[in-house]
Parts: structure tokens; sequence; C-alpha cells
């Protein structure tokens, strides 16, 4: 009897450790296969990129909030739909994200480029909002006094957009910065109410073209007239971008007067010009390799059958 039970106890854990190999090799034969999918996605992404396949790209969102930060000369106020103030937080932003959208939907040709990425950049911008959240009641538009007292309800599953006015009233500026180059998530726009009170030359769609251009420095891109630019070779002139010198030596500072951008008849977003609407292949190819690879909270991916539904 205790020779049967004893046998009995040796089929048991025999077949209960059967029980567990099998499991084990199911789950390692699972994450085998979900590796190799996940490298073959990404092998399918590169080439379709190399290829500016365009079509069978996925498209990425990028989600924002916009903080307005008051100043000495004011602030944006937080004014309802009906309000037509052009100093109108809410509506501005709106027209900003539209403007922003519009040019990423169609790249254009730049006159400095020795090729062109034309049309859809597979990218957008969308404010931010979780309705569930009671205390943002502006759907991802902030109004602040200062910066120091600014809250991050969402962290850093947004790019932080902050609207802030540094220099002197009616000086009418265009300026920005951005946090780094490895999609850090703050950037900003700098003199956007006093261009709106005193209606000034640069309106949203100036500041939304900035917007691109920050952005780019974020995903990675460097200025079209720095010197060590990668696509220097490929399809870029940085000496026609820098219009003055030859190039300039510092990624994404200011030249400071040492490039003559302006007249340059460049359009390229990472140039300093009025438009920023363009994108050499080469630069789109990088930044966009660089959207496919983030861990980034605020970039959400959306693949082509998910577009065409």
């Amino acid at each position: 009897m205790k020779l049967f039970l004893f046998s009995i106890g040796i089929m048991i854990i025999l077949f209960s450790n059967l029980h567990c190999f099998h499991k084990t090799n199911t789950l390692q034969k699972q994450q085998s296969s979900s590796l190799i999918s996940v490298q073959q996605d990404s092998l399918d992404l590169i080439t379709n990129i190399n290829n500016l396949d365009t079509a069978k790209l996925p498209r990425y969102t990028i989600r924002v909030n916009i903080h307005y930060i008051h100043s000495a000369n004011g602030g944006f106020h937080n004014g309802p739909p009906s309000d037509e103030q052009v100093t109108n937080g809410n509506t501005w932003g709106l027209r900003l994200i539209n403007h922003i959208n519009s040019i990423l939907k169609d790249l254009q040709y730049s006159a400095t480029s020795k090729a062109q990425f034309l049309g859809d950049s597979r990218i957008r911008v969308e404010l931010y909002s979780d309705p569930l959240q009671s205390s943002d009641s502006t759907h991802g538009v902030w109004y602040w006094k200062s910066k120091d007292q600014c809250k991050y309800l969402y962290g850093d599953s947004v790019l932080h957009i902050f609207i802030v006015d540094y220099d002197q009233n009616k000086d009418c500026n265009l300026k920005g910065y951005a946090c780094g180059l490895d999609f850090c998530n703050e950037l900003v726009l700098q003199d956007a109410y006093d261009n709106a009170l005193n209606q000034c030359i640069f309106g949203w769609w100036s500041f939304a073209s900035l917007f691109c251009h920050e952005m780019g420095h974020i995903m990675g891109l460097c200025h079209s007239f720095y010197c060590d630019n990668e696509c220097k070779d490929v399809d870029l002139d940085i000496a026609r971008e820098c219009n003055k010198n030859p190039c300039y030596s510092d990624c994404g500072g200011p030249n400071s007067g040492f490039c003559n951008n302006w007249p340059s008849g460049s359009n390229n977003m990472m140039g300093y010009n009025a438009n920023q609407n363009a994108l050499s292949p080469c630069q789109w190819k990088k930044l966009f390799t660089n959207l496919v690879f983030t861990k980034a909270k605020y970039v959400v991916r959306h693949d082509v059958k998910e577009i065409l539904r």
C-alpha cells in the first residue's frame, strides 16, 4: 500500500513538472514570437521611412498643453468662444494648434534644399485633456500668474508649451527655445501676448511655425545652418541656410548675427525664416525615425489601419 501511494506521489510530481515545463515553454515561445514581431515591425518601418513610402507608415500625435504665464505687460485671458478679443487665450491657443497642423499636413518647397520632402509629415499635434479631471476646466489650456505657480496635471504625458513675455511692451519679437534634443517635454514661445495685444506682424501663424522649429529640436534636429548637421552632405546646403558665413558651430543655440538667415530664401523648419514649413528628406527621415523609437509618453502612435477607420 505504501509503495502504491509513493508511486502515485511520484506520478503527481512528474505530471506537475511536465505541466510547468509546458507552460514555461509556451511562454518562452510567445515571448520569442512577440520579440520577432517587434523586430519585424521596426525593420518594416525603417524600410518604409528610407523609401519615403509614407502611405505605409503610422501617424504620430503629439499631445500638448498650453500654459499662459502672466507678465508685467499683462497676459492672455480665459475667455469663452464668444469673446472675440485678440487676447482670448482659448481662441488664440486653438488657432495656434490648427495652424501647426496645417503646416505638418502639407510640408512645402524650400529653395535652399537640394531635395524636397513635400506633403504630409505624418505628425499631428493635439491639446490633451482628461474629461475625468475636474480641475482641467479649460481642456489643456492653463493660466498662471508666474511660472513658479505652474502645476503639471499630466506630467510627462504631454509636451508643455509655455507662452511668456520677457521683453518690453510693443517690441513685437518672435522668439522661443526648447528644453533639449532628446524628447524632453517643455518649450517656450516668447512675446505672443505682446504681438496679439499690439496687433504686431507676428500672429498665431508665426508662433505655429516657431513651435514646429522648437519641436524639431526636441525630436533631435539641429539648425539647418549647423556646421555638423547630419544632412549637410545629403540634401541640405548649410552655407545657403546661413547666408553670410559657411555655417554656425552650435546645433541649437542662437547665432546672434553670425548668419544672415532671414533673406536666405529658405523655408526650412530648422532655419531662421518667416515660414519654417519645409524639411529635406534627410531631415524628415531622422525626425520620423526618432519618433518611431522614442519612449516619450506624449507621443501616440496610430497605425495605418487605425487611421483609415
